[in-house]
This record gives structure tokens, sequence and C-alpha cells, in this order.
């Protein structure tokens, strides 16, 4: 179904308290005129350091400063080796740490929306953001009785062959004017260490593509299934141990799926304390 061309913004209206999730550092750009205009709250799971170790976090913070956009507690807490490396050896109480420490900051501020990564099987990290997003909702949700609306952002759709979004009437479509996609585009475009992938982006898709930030409302309980299609992820690290980059491949069903079914086990049966639930206005 084609994008919608106006902007619902009437449902987007109803949050008083909205907050985003990403895995990396640089996630916010994809949702540039809804932070821009909604300032959530942004929590950001890894430092974005990628194999040259160098942190990425320190752009993200200049962005939100600019926009206007308060940090969340959990900004750049693990390095991409130490996720990936939890991943590998299905650490489920690391990441059990982050999904308390996400549903408490929920409570403490009252957040009615959160907009997170979507899994698509193009990165191990943005699926398992995911997965900490569902979880860290739920635990909230039956710790205080409140509902909390879950969205979830495409981020790669644009450069996987085939792959195309699905939007239908539940999608919240923020489209865009011409002065803002240009705030959009220049923020992407000042952003150093993406200004390669955002050249790439634009070569690819044009400008115009990335008018419409589309929320799609995520099914908290939901796990991903991508059937008999290998994920990308998958297919690079077999690449990079065959070159001798990595030791071992992070495997969908063997690591990440196993700790996205943990966390949310654990969700759907713990409690946080009573004194957690937020009274913050």
């Amino acid at each position: 179904m084609p994008l919608s061309s106006g902007c619902s913004s009437g449902r987007l209206m109803e949050f008083q308290h909205p907050a985003l999730v990403v895995g990396h550092p640089g996630h916010e750009l994809r949702v540039f005129g809804w932070m821009d205009e909604y300032k959530p709250r942004v929590y950001v799971i890894t430092d974005g350091s990628g194999r040259n170790g160098v942190s990425r976090t320190s752009s993200t913070a200049d962005l939100l400063a600019r926009v206007g956009s308060p940090r969340g507690e959990i900004f750049g807490c693990m390095s991409d080796a130490d996720i990936y490396n939890a991943m590998l050896e299905r650490n489920v109480p690391a990441i059990l740490l982050l999904v308390d420490s996400l549903a408490r900051s929920f409570l403490r501020h009252r957040i009615d929306c959160v907009v997170g990564d979507a899994a698509e099987g193009f990165n191990p990290t943005h699926d398992l953001c995911r997965g900490l997003v569902n979880s860290a909702v739920l635990l909230a949700e039956r710790t205080s009785g409140r509902a909390i609306a879950n969205f979830e952002v495409c981020l790669t759709e644009w450069e996987q062959n085939g792959l195309k979004p699905l939007h239908d009437d539940s999608c919240l479509h923020w489209t865009l004017d011409d002065r803002r996609l240009m705030q959009k585009i220049e923020a992407a475009e000042q952003y150093d260490e993406l200004s390669h992938e955002v050249q790439r982006a634009i070569a690819q898709r044009g400008k115009g593509y990335f008018r419409t930030e589309c929320l799609r409302p995520a099914v908290t309980t939901d796990l991903p299934c991508f059937g008999a299609r290998k994920p990308a992820y998958e297919r690079w690290g077999e690449q990079r141990v065959a070159e001798g980059h990595y030791r071992s491949v992070i495997r969908f069903k063997q690591h990440v799926l196993p700790m996205m079914q943990a966390i949310l086990d654990y969700a759907c049966h713990a409690n946080l304390a009573p004194a957690l639930v937020g009274t913050r206005r």
C-alpha cells in the first residue's frame, strides 16, 4: 500500500510523554522530523563504536541538544563489541539489566508512547533493540497498569533489495514540509561518523524518499520471524569470518532469538517494585 500523502498528527498529539529507543547512535535521524516536533526522551543502547572502537554518542548528544530532546538514563551504555559478545555468549542477565532500567525510566517519566528500531534482519543489535523495547514496555505496563503505545521504525528497507515496508491504516505517517526535510538532510550530512552512509542513501533513493517518517504499531508480545530468508548479518558475518576479521557468526535462531524470547518471558512474569510506579507529571 502506498504511503499516505498527509500527516497522521492527530493520533501523535495524543501522547504527552514520548520516548525513542535506538540500538545505535544516529538512528534518531530516521525520525528527525517527529523528534524535532515532539521532543521524545531518547535512549541509546550502544555507543556505535563498531570495529574502530570510536564512540559516536557525542554526535547524537549534540543533535539532541539542538532539537531540544532530553537524554534517557541509558545512553551508549554498551560498546558494539560488548553487545555482540553478550549475544554470542547468550548473556541474558546483562540484557535483563537493560530491560529493568528502561522499564524503570518509562515509569519514572510517565512515558506513554515508545518508538524504537524494528527487527529487520539487517543488524543483530537492531533486532535485539526491538526485543528490549517490547519487553520494557510490557514490564512497565504490568507494573503500572497503564498502557504504553509501542511503535517501530524501519531503518534499512531502502537498501535491502526486495524488502518493502508494510504500510496500512494503522501506521502513523509524519510527512515533512520542505523546510523540515532540509533540516533533516542537513543534520544527517553533518553527522560526521555517518556521512558515507548518508551520501549512499541519498544517492540510492533521493532526498525526497526521507520526507515521510512512518511509525508502525508493534505487537509487544511478538517475536520476529524471517522464514527461510537468512538475515543479512549472518551473510556478512560468514564473509567476515572467511576473511579472518571475525571469529564467530551471530546467528538469529541460535543467538538473537533465544535472548529475545528469554527477556520477553521475563517481562511476562516479573514485576518491578510498586514504589517505582511513576508519579511525575
